[in-house]
């Protein structure tokens, strides 16, 4: 068959018609998609699929390290699940919450890549996520042994996805080492206040960003209860890489968005320069020294460097139920880490406490401590509980340990959020003739023991403050009535996610019977206290290790003085030489 000339020409030009147009379509399709991506973002291709062997190698890995949190199938279903909160990953869905990568999208990984910025699960199992149960595998595996765990995760258990399906899977990728930061000036910080407002950070977050604005009404993509983040609490980030103060893991979150969270992504609806701005602003309210710079943070902990002595000012005449006062203000204070009580039933593995701030002062006659600690929910008991005050062992009132099953009613994951609402409470104890404590002998940090009996002052938010002798954590507490109305409540308030307690207490009573504080002496101390809304009562609690109290020493007046006295004679001392030199030269003698 034959065609003719002009026939052919038209056919060819159809053809270079059809070519052109589709050329001009791909062309649209790319330029799309260059626009569609976030301003900061831009594609790239996905990253190989890991070799065989390396899958196997961190298949043994998984089954040796990671198995008894997050399950056989990668489920977040291990044995130790429903002890943990926050939960473990669930690796099956592909829901990845720390990336670089747009809001929905899977995160950075490549086998071959171990570059800050460009390989999320890699920097995720490296430095661990602050704040929950995931710890830093850097020392423990080696970079090879953390790509291949990596590897066996992303090709076996992530079973609803695949990272390197090009059909159904993009990478748009924030480009966080290009984009110009914006320094963290009071203009920007202003900016980023008022677009926190703007944007309604506030309605989860809160009015000053402790995360107590919708406390307990949240829940992750597989039905979990989970809490806005503590912008006071960096180090608590989950995406911090152990650098908590650094700007650009903020940003990166907004940017970005949680997966499997309530918290979106901001990069289509802010400019580069508003995220800055917000970025800038709430990393301004996480907590610093008196001098405005970063808290130390101890790498083994990831949480501020403790100091385990508590120091007591001296003050002369009244101390001042006002923190804002100068003498409050000018005292330094310390950060005293709480723990979940799990030494004994019930245990507490869901602890929404985990630190509180400490001051003291004192005068002659008594000692007063302010504490101030984070707590999303003000939790006032409806009604007065069953129990007696004195009493420790709460099984039978319903204050119980949580069934360890996953999934079973009553477990620690289907509780969070329906818990019993008891009163919020704070307690500090002191040994009892802690002079004659032959060292290092202290007595059980949990309420003493028989031997070495403990003094107990507890406070709960329906103003009640009662004085316990504490002689084991199994025994009822002996209540004291007398020692009760020397106490005092100087202040106690809960505002915007923050208790602020003044306890008042004589420093001197009966020797025999109650702490005898010394200025100049260590005085072992523990701390406790209990979230109401957590279910918390009895010994279901937070609780601290052992630290110590010190009355500094008043200085003598002859201190300051001796200094004056000493300076007034060197000056005339001085004066007279100088005076002796001039009149030699005058010829005069003395």
């Amino acid at each position: 068959m034959t065609m003719q000339k002009g026939t052919r020409s038209k056919a060819l030009l159809g053809l270079a018609t059809a070519g052109f147009v589709l050329l001009s379509g791909s062309a649209v399709v790319t330029a799309h998609a260059e626009q569609a991506a976030p301003e900061g973002f831009k594609s790239q291709t996905l990253a190989p699929e890991p070799p065989a062997d390396m899958i196997e190698a961190g298949k043994r890995v998984y089954f040796t390290k990671c198995v008894w949190c997050h399950g056989v199938d990668g489920a977040g279903d291990g044995p130790g699940a429903d002890r943990l909160w926050p939960r473990p990953r669930n690796f099956n869905q592909g829901t990845f919450k720390i990336r670089h990568t747009a809001s929905g999208e899977l995160p950075l990984f490549n086998y071959k890549e171990q570059t800050p910025g460009k390989n999320d699960l890699f920097e995720t199992v490296t430095h661990g996520l602050p704040g929950s149960a995931m710890p830093p595998w850097e020392g423990i595996l080696t970079e090879e042994q953390r790509l291949q765990v990596l590897s066996f995760v992303t090709t076996q258990l992530v079973k609803d996805r695949k990272f390197t399906d090009k059909d159904t899977e993009t990478q748009t990728v924030l480009q966080l080492a290009e984009i110009k930061q914006v320094p963290a000036t009071k203009e920007s910080i202003e900016k980023g206040a008022q677009l926190v407002v703007d944007k309604k950070c506030i309605e989860c977050h809160g009015v000053t960003g402790r995360g107590d604005g919708n406390a307990f009404n949240l829940k992750d993509d597989w039905g979990f209860s989970i809490q806005p983040a503590n912008w006071h609490k960096c180090w608590n980030f989950r995406g911090s890489r152990q650098d908590p103060y650094n700007v650009k893991n903020i940003f990166r979150t907004f940017s970005t968005g949680i997966n499997g969270t309530p918290m979106p992504s901001f990069a289509d609806s802010t400019t580069l320069e508003e995220r800055w701005d917000i970025a800038n602003f709430v990393n301004s309210l996480c907590e610093r020294d008196k001098d405005g710079n970063p808290l130390e943070i101890d790498p083994l902990t990831d949480k501020p460097k403790i100091n385990f002595v508590v120091r007591s000012g001296p003050v002369e005449g009244d101390i001042s139920d006002d923190p804002d006062n100068e003498m409050w203000t000018n005292r330094e204070r310390r950060i005293v880490a709480l723990g979940g009580q799990i030494t004994h039933k019930p245990r507490n593995f869901v602890t929404r406490i985990d630190d509180v701030w400490v001051k003291s002062l004192y005068n002659n006659d008594n000692i007063v401590f302010l504490f101030q600690w984070d707590d999303r929910t003000k939790s006032v008991a409806e009604e007065k509980p069953e129990w007696d005050p004195t009493e420790v062992n709460l099984d039978t009132y319903g204050v119980k340990e949580q069934a360890p099953k996953t999934g079973e009613p009553g477990s620690i994951a289907a509780a969070q959020n329906n818990y019993r609402a008891f009163n919020d409470a704070f307690a500090f104890q002191f040994p009892i003739k802690w002079q004659e404590l032959p060292p290092p002998a202290k007595p059980r940090y949990l309420w003493g023991d028989n031997k070495y009996p403990v003094d107990i002052v507890k406070w709960e938010a329906d103003g009640t403050v009662r004085s316990f002798k504490g002689t084991g954590w199994d025994q009822d507490f002996e209540e004291r009535d007398d020692f009760e109305e020397k106490l005092k409540v100087l202040k106690s308030e809960w505002k915007n996610g923050r208790w602020t307690l003044m306890v008042q207490r004589p420093r001197k009573d009966d020797y025999e019977e109650y702490a005898y504080f010394e200025a100049g002496k260590y005085i072992p101390t523990v701390f406790f206290a209990w979230d109401g809304h957590n279910g918390d009562a009895g010994r279901k609690m937070s609780v601290s290790a052992f630290y110590y109290t010190i009355l500094e020493p008043p200085i003598p007046k002859e201190t300051y003085i001796y200094p004056v006295l000493i300076g007034l004679g060197v000056v005339v001392l001085e004066g007279w030489v100088l005076a002796r030199r001039a009149n030699r030269r005058k010829g005069k003698t003395f």
